[in-house]
């Protein structure tokens, strides 16, 4: 699809009113899309039936991913009195994983783990049962300027003139590639699978989260995992890899083939569930012309690859700014981009971006992997920063100093020190 503009028909009636359908079209009907819609209701006070949410797919609908929910998105949904209503796990912690060596930290209060088709209806329910107007199996067939907003027409014939656009349908985002913007970074990739617990799962029967780093030595520049979660009503293990894609490899399905065999998985034998990552970088574009990027159409987590929580928070966010634009006009939209950014989200989702590739370095990564397996108040506070806590500044320099003793001589951290950039 292509922006489709009109010079001729827009020159002609840009002296005269449009009638607009909505005052808001949020297209993409996943964690994004719903929290904006419910953000934008229920905390700013917009009009429910002003707001238009598209989703191609329909509800409930099948999504690749581990389901991890870090804590700050589900406060953040306890902020429109939302609670997670449907099947999960609580995470009780989590193990760092390395060729044999492991490193566990328990904590309470760090998340949960979801199923996402039950999670996403879910929200999809809520907004709806709030009187937005929401249409799933419907996607974004064309989209294109009219004065003083979009007209979109979707895949079920359906034309909708909005005054703004929440962009909030993913890595794949329609409306970026309608707008023509280029990708400012690489995106990951990843493989998703599940099964019954095993023997091999101690961490996984105890509530605990594997991160595996091992395929590092393979060139994957991520980790495997294994998350406790639930499938009708009964325990089971997701399963899969994360490449961040920092440099391209080949090697992705093999190496999960070798980490499942590890766990007395044929890879034959299972489903797996592929799927692409956008990560949130300092490049990244989050506004055009009456148009926000939310979600994973803006970025996801480059270390985790988590994007769920900041999906939410994200949602939160650009409802502000929708509203305000809504009141005063669409220029005060230029504000989202230094909210996001300046945000506690925006921040974690920078040093994310940064430690990515340390972290993932062979050579050059191997000291913080050591720490996370070797020193348990690393892992505390690797944990605390997963779900979005911050660090003080004591707990910084003392893992400062940890992480220089095994760095070994010649080899720099980084050029903007041991714990990345601070902004």
């Amino acid at each position: 699809m292509q922006l489709r503009v009109d010079e001729t028909s827009f020159e002609r009636v840009k002296d005269r009113p449009v009638s607009f359908d909505c005052d808001l079209a949020i297209v993409g009907g996943g964690p994004a899309g719903s929290s904006t819609a419910l953000f934008v209701t229920r905390r700013e006070g917009i009009e429910p039936g002003r707001v238009v949410l598209l989703e191609k797919a329909t509800h409930p609908r099948e999504k690749p991913c581990a389901g991890a929910v870090s804590a700050w998105g589900v406060d953040a949904l306890a902020r429109v009195n939302l609670a997670i209503a449907v099947p999960h796990v609580d995470m009780r912690g989590l193990r760092i994983v390395d060729r044999g060596r492991v490193g566990a930290h328990v904590m309470s209060g760090l998340g949960v783990i979801v199923r996402r088709d039950a999670f996403d209806a879910s929200l999809w329910r809520a907004a709806t049962a709030e009187g937005v107007r929401a249409y799933d199996g419907e996607g974004v067939k064309d989209l294109g300027r009219v004065p003083g907003g979009w007209s979109i027409e979707t895949t079920a014939s359906r034309r909708i003139k909005a005054r703004f656009v929440a962009a909030c349908d993913g890595a794949g985002s329609v409306v970026r590639k309608a707008l023509r913007m280029s990708e400012p970074a690489r995106k990951g990739h990843l493989y998703v699978l599940e099964t019954d617990p095993g023997a091999a799962d101690v961490g996984p029967r105890q509530g605990l989260c594997d991160f595996d780093l091992g395929p590092v030595a393979s060139n994957i520049d991520g980790y495997y995992w294994d998350f406790p979660t639930v499938i009708d009503g009964a325990p089971a293990v997701s399963r899969g890899i994360y490449h961040a894609n920092l440099r391209p490899s080949r090697a992705l399905k093999d190496v999960l083939a070798s980490e499942l065999g590890r766990r007395g998985i044929d890879i034959a034998a299972v489903r797996l569930k592929p799927f692409s990552t956008r990560p949130f970088v300092e490049q990244t574009v989050l506004t055009a012309e009456r148009v926000v990027f939310v979600g994973e159409a803006a970025g996801i987590d480059a270390t985790t690859g988590e994007g769920i929580a900041q999906a939410i928070l994200f949602g939160e966010i650009a409802a502000h700014h929708l509203a305000r634009a809504l009141r005063l006009g669409a220029h005060v939209l230029s504000g989202y981009a230094d909210a996001v950014r300046a945000s506690r989200m925006g921040r974690h989702l920078l040093q994310s971006a940064w430690l990515a590739r340390v972290v993932y370095g062979r050579r050059r990564g191997a000291p913080f992997r050591a720490l996370l397996l070797d020193d348990g108040g690393a892992r505390a506070a690797g944990a605390r920063w997963y779900h979005g806590g911050s660090l003080s500044w004591f707990e910084k320099l003392r893992l400062s100093l940890a992480l220089a003793a095994r760095v070994p001589s010649g080899l720099a951290a980084s050029s903007h020190g041991p714990l990345g950039p601070t902004r």
